[in-house]
């Protein structure tokens, strides 16, 4: 029992991003979540290395508390950004200040992509409801219905879900963007129409908890903290995108014959990623079994091994040379010897074929 419970602790870390943020306000450090998130957590990679092979076991009293737990942490999302909110309107800062402020902004919002996304995956309207105003608060609303749509388009390159082997990140994201809107405004409409109500869809929800994010930073910093809002909305919805890549380069139809059904995804056993994440670096695994809780989640037995985590490859895209020098190895790799394959273990970065 005791042991289960130090396991399931590490899932405590999805509430550090909030927490972070209301420090960084609280403290006068505005880039405390930035540096802490993109900088410090890769590097802890280090302690606390890679999951075990055997599945998550769990009493029933723990996997209740695991269940509740993100509903937990998007309350502590909403609280967070009344926090600051307040805190922006007692302590104005300057530019400089804003700026950095915008980046911790940011990467808090990242990380509760998964927590939306864990959320907006379940039944209940509960649970489904905060995701949508989770998705909404961080600034993109689409999350639900994009999600839905590119769990049904397993391997499609033409639908831009899985990018090309020969595509580096910044076309995709932008030929990705060109069809997210239409396939979020479609599903919408979809649910609607099954539900009887148009505003039933879920996309009215998420875009409302946004506008109502957005009025919140103006009312607590004028048009610096709308234009501060606008812009972090803008970087998350181009990271989840890039994230996308991240996932899925090179499995797609244009490289893989059994694409269309086999649901191929980068995994990395990174502990604290898991964590923080909620299990969504088990890419594969999700894409597979979509309605198993993060908890109960494993790396697939074979999959494709990325050699670093979602961090370290999302700057490494930046630079497509880096990004395929890094990747190719590792791709061809797997082709080949699927069930012998490095993983970084406690390394930041995993080389070699």
């Amino acid at each position: 029992m005791l042991l289960q419970i130090r396991k399931a602790s590490g899932y405590l870390c999805i509430l550090v991003p909030p927490l972070l943020l209301v420090v960084s306000i609280g403290l006068g450090m505005p880039v405390l979540a930035l540096a802490m998130l993109i900088l410090v957590a890769p590097l802890l990679r280090v302690l606390f290395g890679d999951v075990l092979d055997s599945p998550p076991e769990w009493t029933e009293g723990i996997a209740t508390m695991l269940e509740l737990l993100p509903l937990l942490c998007a309350a502590a999302y909403f609280a967070a950004i009344i926090f600051v909110a307040w805190g922006l309107r007692g302590l104005p800062l300057p530019a400089s200040d804003l700026a950095w402020f915008g980046g911790s902004l940011w990467a808090a919002f990242i990380f509760a992509s998964c927590v939306a996304h864990e959320l907006v995956h379940r039944t209940t309207i509960v649970s489904k409801t905060m995701g949508r105003v989770l998705s909404g608060v961080i600034g993109y609303p689409l999350l639900e219905h994009e999600h839905q749509a590119h769990h049904t388009r397993s391997g499609s390159v033409e639908m831009a879900e899985w990018p090309r082997v020969d595509e580096s990140l910044w076309p995709f994201t932008v030929r990705r963007f060109g069809l997210v809107f239409r396939t979020a405004w479609d599903g919408d409409v979809m649910m609607a129409a099954r539900r009887g109500h148009r505003l039933a869809g879920g996309l009215p929800v998420a875009v409302g908890a946004m506008l109502g994010t957005a009025a919140i930073f103006a009312w607590a910093a004028g048009l610096a903290g709308f234009l501060l809002y606008a812009c972090v909305v803008a970087a998350v919805a181009w990271t989840l995108q890039a994230v996308t890549y991240i996932q899925h380069w090179g499995l797609g139809s244009d490289h893989v014959p059994n694409a269309a059904t086999a649901n191929l995804g980068w995994e990395d056993r990174c502990q604290l990623q898991a964590w923080l994440t909620l299990s969504i670096s088990y890419h594969q695994a999700h894409h597979r079994a979509a309605t198993v809780p993060y908890y109960r989640q494993q790396p697939t037995h074979g999959s494709p091994r990325a050699p670093a985590g979602y961090i370290v490859l999302l700057f490494a895209s930046l630079v497509p040379p880096i990004w395929r020098a890094l990747m190719l190895p590792a791709l061809e790799r797997w082709q080949r010897t699927p069930h012998a394959q490095r993983a970084p273990g406690r390394r930041l970065i995993c080389i070699g074929r």
